[in-house]
């Protein structure tokens, strides 16, 4: 690597960036007046409103209550400042037209020994009558009861109030106000640093390409690793900018609202230290600069497949709501930086944040969230590297490219689907089994299941039919020889033991994904057994196979390198089982799926494979005394070190056979 071409190209960089308004805009500008507008002018707001509302004379009215009228009139006026509403009393013939005439804003009325409170929920003015109301009867209720006492010779403070409550908050004012920024800054900071990077990324990457530039670009005497990292670098400084921006600028907002609402409050003698919260703050500025790397290179990796510069903003948006949600983490009850959620992206340092604030300084847990961020940086720099590196990729033409948008009479016979029809193909399957597939199983109960996988099955081999796709090549239609076969079966069972293993380890960590597994076990036992095997293992195995190791590998294998499609298939596969436990085991299973798919060239090998794993699944869960007896070790929850090891290393010699056997095919 050339440091002084590099510095060129990152001067270069830089010079375009800043350039671009939008980015000026959205690195300085808006941070500096988004906090203070949002912050200090929704807190003058909300106290304006509610100044507003206590200065407002709310109109009731009485029915049929003559004496608890004068009653409730009178705790109303005196009773004003604890009500904390002007209520005034006036009279109607008819309450309940004059309510719902918007006349008056509630009445009461008594009925035998009930009274009722009308009003209209629906209407702002009403339902703060309503709460007067309820106040003012309260009151009156409380004072019958302590004359009533009374009267009986007995002291009402002693028999309401046996106990004596106080509370005793040992929290400091710093602690107090540390906690509420924490609840919400991580969102707000998180959103800021996404906003800050995806507009230069978006310019390195889709603006190239729309400017005409990225090809003169690939023609320089530079390699692709110092370009890219120039442009890595370039976007980083303006997303570390911007992070450093957005943290003082909350800070210096949050700040004044609080210093200025204790000096507005004469009752209030509270002293806060702000020099506290200088070594979060300090922190949570390197853990943001240390982050914004990951999402300048989870940005360019998203923006590089667009064509334009609008194209690239619809690529963001989903990229940006994923960040945004899981910046939602420290409002989750039970949710805490441990060690478990220190390496979750973006979820660990949205805690990381909100534990500073609230002075909870384990350094240990701050190490392994900015190595995480470091090693998922360099991860994703290493996959937009292999972007660069692939012309197929780099100028494919995204989602213009996509079939289903032309007219079938149009399409050529024959063709291969893109990199856009697999994401829609995914997305369509993604929505249809989570609204048709669970509104089935609900009213369907197991049939539902069958509903998803006749879903999965038919969404495939429906889009490459309408695209005229060359099926026979698409989802690998060719007989398999021996050798395959035989890799197959021992890949299948290499899977199932090392997955029991993973499995094993990891219930205790996913306790919850574990019960609903026992759910699933539960329900398909009342079913008849060729049902099961027919909805479970048949269907999977044909179904997914034709989604997976079909179409969606089928397709990767045709526009990326041979691990690149083997590793993102597999991934896929198991993140689209949405469970936290299934994706570590199913991983490795679907790993021995698209592997033997891939080296055989037959799809058959994996269904084979496939409905092997789910018939062993059934017959454990159907059998599990009968299994239970032969294969003491498939039904334990938790395993020995001694059957850990020697179960593994059985996976581990079938695993080495299997791609032996099937590595012997490729050559062939």
């Amino acid at each position: 690597m050339n440091m002084k071409r590099m510095g060129a190209l990152f001067k270069r960089e830089i010079r375009d960036i800043l350039r671009d308004k939008k980015t000026m805009v959205m690195m300085i500008l808006l941070p500096l007046v988004l906090y203070p507008l949002l912050i200090v002018g929704m807190a003058m707001v909300s106290s304006a409103v509610i100044q507003s509302q206590a200065e407002k004379s709310y109109l009731v009215s009485f029915e049929n209550c003559e004496d608890l009228e004068k009653e409730i009139v009178t705790i109303l006026k005196e009773e004003e400042e604890k009500i904390g509403y002007k209520v005034k009393a006036v009279e109607e013939d008819n309450c309940k037209e004059a309510l719902e005439a918007q006349e008056i804003d509630a009445y009461l009325s008594v009925e035998g020994k009930e009274v009722g409170i009308y009003y209209l929920s629906a209407k702002e003015k009403s339902a703060t009558a309503y709460r007067a109301l309820d106040e003012a009867i309260e009151i009156y209720a409380d004072a019958l009861t302590d004359q009533q006492l009374k009267d009986a010779g007995l002291d009402a403070d002693v028999i309401l109030n046996p106990i004596k409550l106080k509370a005793h908050d040992l929290s400091s004012t710093e602690e107090s106000v540390g906690s509420a920024l924490g609840a919400f800054m991580p969102f707000f900071i998180v959103t800021m640093i996404l906003l800050g990077a995806i507009y230069p990324a978006i310019d390195v990457t889709a603006g190239e390409k729309e400017r005409g530039t990225l090809e003169t670009l690939l023609t320089l005497p530079v390699t692709n690793f110092e370009m890219i990292m120039s442009k890595f670098l370039a976007v980083s400084c303006i997303a570390c900018t911007a992070a450093f921006i957005n943290v003082l600028s909350m800070s210096g907002a949050m700040a004044f609202l609080v210093s200025s609402s204790l000096a507005a409050d004469t009752n209030m003698s509270v002293d806060i230290n702000f020099a506290k919260f200088v070594p979060g703050i300090l922190i949570t500025i390197v853990v943001m600069m240390v982050f914004a790397l990951f999402v300048t290179a989870a940005c360019m990796c998203t923006c590089v497949f667009a064509k334009n510069f609008k194209e690239a903003n619809n690529y963001s948006t989903p990229l940006l709501m994923v960040f945004m949600f899981a910046s939602y983490a420290p409002v989750l009850p039970d949710m805490e930086l441990t060690a478990k959620t220190a390496a979750i992206p973006v979820v660990n340092v949205a805690l990381l944040v909100a534990g500073l604030f609230e002075f909870n300084y384990n350094y240990a847990l701050f190490g392994v969230v900015l190595v995480s961020n470091v090693v998922y940086s360099l991860l994703t720099v290493m996959v937009l590297g292999r972007i660069y590196n692939s012309e197929a990729v780099l100028f494919s033409e995204g989602f213009a490219s996509v079939k289903l948008f032309d007219k079938r009479s149009e399409m050529k016979k024959n063709q291969m689907p893109g990199i856009g029809d697999s994401v829609l193909l995914m997305c369509i399957v993604l929505i249809l089994v989570l609204y048709v597939g669970t509104f089935a199983q609900i009213k369907l109960g197991f049939g539902g299941v069958a509903v998803q996988q006749a879903i999965i099955l038919l969404c495939p081999l429906i889009y490459a039919w309408y695209m005229k796709a060359d099926v026979k090549k698409l989802f690998s239609f060719k007989a398999p020889k021996v050798k395959g076969v035989l890799g197959g079966i021992c890949f299948a069972f290499a899977g199932v033991l090392l997955a029991l293993v993973v499995g094993a380890l990891l219930t205790p960590v996913f306790p919850q994904s574990a019960e609903s597994l026992k759910a699933m076990d539960e329900m398909i036992k009342e079913q008849p057994v060729w049902v099961i095997i027919l909805v479970m293992s048949v269907m999977p195995a044909i179904g997914e196979e034709f989604l997976f190791r079909g179409f969606l590998m089928g397709t990767l294998r045709e526009k990326c390198r041979p691990w690149v499609a083997v590793i993102a298939t597999t991934l896929i596969f198991a993140v689209y089982h949405m469970s936290l436990l299934k994706m570590f085991t199913i991983s490795i299973i679907g790993l021995g799926f698209t592997v033997a798919a891939y080296m055989t060239g037959s799809i058959f090998v994996s269904m084979m494979m496939h409905f092997i794993n789910n018939f062993t699944s059934v017959m454990i869960s159907l059998y599990p005394e009968q299994v239970g007896k032969m294969f003491p070790a498939l039904m334990k929850e938790t395993l020995g070190v001694v059957e850990i090891v020697v179960i593994t290393l059985i996976g581990v010699v079938l695993a080495v056979a299997g791609w032996l056997l099937v590595r012997g095919e490729k050559k062939a």
